[in-house]
């Protein structure tokens, strides 16, 4: 049995034709490039170098661009009244920021921007907003991170001469046109070939097309916008294929000389020291995300637009502790729920009165993780459920909700995220309707352990510098481009020790074909303890480099290991 309690599956080997293809890369490599379906040489090199100047596709394939653009210029040239409406998680923050300073640079000077509170005024627009910004008189809302679903509220604002421009790529609930444009590239008709970006790539593609038409600033200036684009798409979980992987490959190198003051400030306070998706998607947007979870997420747009480095220092030490404090919440939740009474269910469906809706993504991220399992995590508040929703790759998050639309009143979201709100009274017949749409899918997960799944299996001998110099080029990783796990079997462990401040690391070495390892296992002490010195193994890791004293040495990351 595996430490981590996951059932292994091995990918397929890839074809003999394949791999002997003249990429020149090695054979472990082309099994790798085959696992993330890249299969012709030239798809090789579009993968391994990605280009900024080849490899994004055009702005002017979204539908209603055009339109878009038209309306967001005439503004602009009439000095009408602009109003950004965001969403207040990282994705929803870094396109108001790209947004409003993309308008900015072609020329408006009357935009502001407003950010809902999460508690207080939910997802996407309400009416209470939109009857302030129609007394407000704003001429343009431009909706970003939001607005695909809102039609009653859109048509509030149109009804009283409020033109409304929707940026946005959630999934759209309606056929009809509901909006002055709308501009998401999985709307019907969109011909836009990669619709899988966040919402803050659909912002940057906007200015793109704006700045076409106008001739406002360079096109090379363009790619500072870039840092903000990697951010969202790493924290918003959007799969680091197609031009995602140029977005974030070139967002890193802005990032390393951001001129964002609240930025520099936010990787200094986090002690950041390596800068790649990681950092991305586990220090700096969780950072961000954590003013919206737990406060308000004015706190990390204020952060980003800081001009003066002491604000922005002072704005990210908030939002340090906004995180602490978040995680804490996060570890309470998941101390008060009985994880064994889960592993028998079909689906995970889980809500009390006292649980911040903020966090409740998070949450329902780790036990869609930990049980493999469509989780769905809500708060009880008065009269109404308001939750989140994460799924494996194998589940559609809005299908699923989209089965039970008789019984919400609102719901949206991507493929594997997604938030929903009903009545209380309902939260039984919503329990049911979720786990019948995933019987009757045929997804019967009901006692199956969650699935680890391994890139590769390879010898002691394919592990050496030049592998990983390889594995170099198939950064960034994240979602749809995960971190490459290989296992390596009848191994042997030796000097084996505990490690950290408080031993809750395992540290030891791997004897395969003469050939020594070091290895480390983080948080995997508990669970190696019936693990000895020469028990023969099989591991699945990850492979490092750890850099100890300038050093520089090979290091097997270790994800699981089983006992022969």
């Amino acid at each position: 049995m595996s430490l981590l309690n996951k059932t292994w599956k091995i990918n397929k080997p890839a074809p003999p034709s394949f791999i002997k293809l003249k990429t020149g890369y090695s054979e472990v490599v082309g099994q790798l490039l085959w696992n993330r379906g890249v299969k012709t040489k030239k798809n090789t090199g579009k993968f391994m170098h990605p280009d900024y100047y080849k490899d994004l596709h055009d702005p002017k394939l979204l539908k209603n661009i055009n339109t878009a653009i038209k309306r967001i210029s005439s503004a602009i040239e009439k000095n009408e009244k602009i109003l950004i409406y965001g969403d207040y998680d990282a994705d929803g923050v870094c396109s108001s920021t790209l947004l409003k300073e993309g308008l900015q640079r072609c020329g408006a000077t009357n935009i502001s921007v407003y950010i809902p509170h999460r508690d207080d005024e939910g997802y996407g627009l309400n009416e209470s907003a939109v009857h302030q910004f129609i007394k407000e008189k704003y001429n343009l809302l431009i909706t970003v991170d939001c607005g695909s679903g809102n039609i009653e509220e859109i048509k509030l604002a149109q009804d009283n001469g409020i033109d409304v421009v929707v940026i946005d790529h959630h999934q759209v609930l309606t056929e009809k046109k509901f909006c002055h444009a709308l501009v998401n590239p999985h709307q019907k008709g969109d011909k836009y070939p990669f619709k899988d970006i966040c919402a803050t790539a659909v912002a940057f593609k906007v200015i793109q097309a704006l700045n076409a038409k106008t001739k406002s600033f360079e096109k090379e200036q363009e790619k500072w916008f870039l840092d903000l684009v990697a951010i969202a798409t790493v924290t918003d979980v959007m799969p680091l294929i197609d031009e995602n992987r140029t977005f974030v490959k070139y967002g890193l190198m802005v990032l390393k000389k951001t001129k964002r003051e609240g930025l520099k400030a936010l990787m200094e306070v986090s002690k950041l020291k390596n800068l790649n998706s990681d950092a991305l998607g586990f220090i700096l947007g969780p950072r961000i995300n954590s003013a919206g979870r737990v406060a308000h997420a004015d706190l990390a747009f204020n952060l980003l637009n800081a001009k003066k480095p002491a604000k922005a220092k002072a704005f990210a030490l908030r939002l340090e502790n906004k995180n602490k404090e978040r995680q804490k919440i996060v570890s309470k939740i998941l101390e008060e729920i009985d994880f064994e009474t889960l592993k028998g269910q079909n689906v995970i469906f889980e809500g009390k009165e006292h649980w911040p809706i903020g966090v409740l993504g998070i949450v329902a991220g780790r036990l869609a993780d930990t049980f493999g399992k469509p989780s769905f995590v809500y708060q009880k508040k008065q009269a109404v459920l308001v939750g989140s929703a994460r799924t494996p790759y194998n589940f559609n998050t809005v299908q699923i909700l989209s089965s039970c639309e008789n019984i919400l009143q609102k719901f949206g979201g991507h493929r594997q995220a997604g938030g929903f709100t009903a009545l209380l009274e309902h939260e039984e017949a919503l329990a049911k309707g979720i786990n019948k749409h995933i019987i009757n899918m045929g997804k019967r997960i009901k006692n199956k352990l969650p699935v680890l799944s391994i890139d590769a299996d390879v010898t002691a001998g394919d592990i050496n510098y030049d592998l990983y110099k390889q594995l170099l080029l198939l950064e960034p990783y994240g979602e749809g481009n995960p971190r490459p796990n290989f296992i390596l079997k009848n191994a042997q462990l030796k000097n084996m020790r505990l490690v950290g401040s408080k031993n809750t690391h395992l540290k030891c070495a791997i004897e395969k074909d003469n050939k020594t390892l070091s290895a480390i296992g983080f948080n995997m002490a508990t669970a190696a303890a019936n693990l000895q010195n020469s028990d023969i193994v099989d591991i699945v890791f990850n492979i490092d480099i750890n850099d100890f004293n300038g050093v520089q040495n090979l290091d097997l990351k270790l994800v699981d290991i089983k006992k022969r």
